[in-house]
């Protein structure tokens, strides 16, 4: 299959109502709308129980309703009665509907409606969608994987957290007869592509992409994006945390990669609500090196009241935010902080806000709520085997396309080893801006991966 190079579809939705669509699993998705390269990703730490991934509960059915239509009648590739004789796509579906965490089961709820809001917007109608419970435990993804295995799925698009990829993948290749002691063994067949939601890049390979916006791919844009503006010199300051030193971790590379000299990295523990010892001894290295001629630029990966708390902290304890820039993540895309003075002028990263904002209004007023946070990357993920899939197949080797895919988050390709690599936006944080939404699109995310940053 010959991918056409990277467009942006912006079909408007269907007025219809879905309410009855998981009754219909299984069933094909039909729908006016073109079809082009399309995917994924808005950044997200893993939700994980009692963390701040929370969803909202979307229209759908009970988990058991889903499960009751998938999992009764006979064993082989799995085709609807109406749909004998054609060549179909089975997509299988993987995420938590019935995980012991009610925010977890949440967002597992609003990525399923994600996923079916895409399949109505684009037409294909040869797609069976299949929903699978994978529960709270490594053994039910596992058995949920082998199920979708003997359906025949073609796709996979989840799981949701790192750890059940890689079992996931293993469970979904194909098993071999290999006859007697190995004699006459059929050869090996293809592994089907998992387009799973974790951000954890340890768990990608290739035949297992991951769809949201990894830390990583976040640190990289805002570091290129300072230094290409002049910053020379870079500071970290967050919490001693695995997401802290992972991001901590991507910095120093980032840095290094674009000629920068890392200043500091200034720790303070996770649990900690007022690092007053760390932020003073932390300023005290940024203020000397400001006072040398450099140009520094600080990243803080925190989110909510906790960076409220610790950005003032900074700018008490000397490190001027007139000379010195701040840096964040896609955390700091919430109007809650941009109304703190200390961050006044700060940059940071994020997908294309009019695309998301979009998203979320046409969600919202199919379902009549919010989307979970991870919505619309699996709305994205979905909207790529839509578009990979309309010549009637989908390999592995279409998802790794040079020239990237378009969607509601942006410009993204695959790499060989199952990571993502994007292009973002950068946005920075302006109390006057004429809509008085306190922040501005500084750099918007690059049409093509051919063209350098802004």
């Amino acid at each position: 299959m010959t991918l056409p190079t990277t467009s942006r579809v912006r079909s408007p939705l269907p007025i219809l109502f879905f309410a009855g669509f998981l009754a219909l699993a299984g069933c094909a998705t039909q729908s006016p709308g073109p079809v082009g390269p399309i995917s994924t990703g808005n950044p997200r730490v893993d939700p994980i129980p009692g963390g701040e991934g929370e969803g909202t509960d979307t229209a759908g059915v009970e988990e058991e309703d889903m499960n009751d239509l998938i999992e009764d009648g006979p064993t082989g590739p799995y085709t609807p009665p109406h749909m004998e004789g054609r060549e179909i796509i089975r997509a299988g579906v993987l995420l938590p509907f019935s995980h012991p965490n009610a925010r977890v089961r949440q967002q597992a709820e609003g990525m399923l409606a994600g996923i079916e809001l895409a399949l109505f917007d684009f037409d294909n109608s040869n797609i069976v969608l299949l929903p699978t419970d994978t529960g709270g435990s490594l053994s039910q993804a596992t058995t949920a994987a082998e199920d979708l295995r003997d359906k025949g799925v073609d796709v996979v698009l989840g799981p949701l957290f790192g750890a059940n990829v890689q079992p996931v993948k293993a469970a979904l290749t194909p098993e071999v007869d290999t006859g007697f002691f190995g004699i006459g063994a059929e050869p090996e067949q293809e592994a089907k592509p998992v387009i799973a939601f974790s951000n954890d890049r340890s768990v990608a390979s290739f035949g297992a992409w991951l769809a949201s916006i990894a830390p990583e791919e976040e640190v990289a844009a805002i570091i290129e994006y300072a230094a290409l503006r002049g910053y020379n010199q870079f500071a970290f300051f967050g919490p001693q945390s695995s997401l802290g030193t992972r991001i901590e971790a991507a910095m120093q590379s980032a840095v290094i990669e674009n000629g920068g000299f890392m200043l500091t990295s200034g720790f303070y523990p996770a649990s900690s609500t007022n690092p007053n010892v760390e932020a003073e001894y932390f300023a005290t290295t940024v203020a000397a090196a400001v006072e040398r001629g450099a140009r520094v630029a600080v990243l803080v990966p925190e989110r909510g009241n906790r960076l409220r708390r610790i950005a003032p902290l900074l700018a008490y304890h000397g490190v001027d935010t007139r000379q010195v820039k701040m840096l964040g993540t896609s955390s700091w895309d919430d109007p809650e902080i941009w109304r703190e003075p200390s961050l006044r002028g700060a940059w940071f990263p994020t997908a294309p806000s009019e695309d998301i904002a979009d998203f979320e209004q046409r969600f919202a007023r199919m379902y009549g709520a919010q989307p979970s946070s991870l919505a619309a990357v699996s709305y994205d993920a979905a909207a790529l085997v839509v578009a990979l899939s309309e010549d009637g197949e989908l390999t592995p080797g279409e998802l790794i396309n040079k020239d990237g895919f378009l969607g509601v988050n942006g410009l993204f390709r695959f790499r060989d080893d199952g990571t993502a690599e994007r292009s973002l936006a950068i946005m920075e944080i302006d109390p006057t801006v004429e809509d008085g939404n306190g922040v501005k699109e500084i750099l918007p995310v690059s049409p093509s991966f051919d063209q350098t940053i802004g």
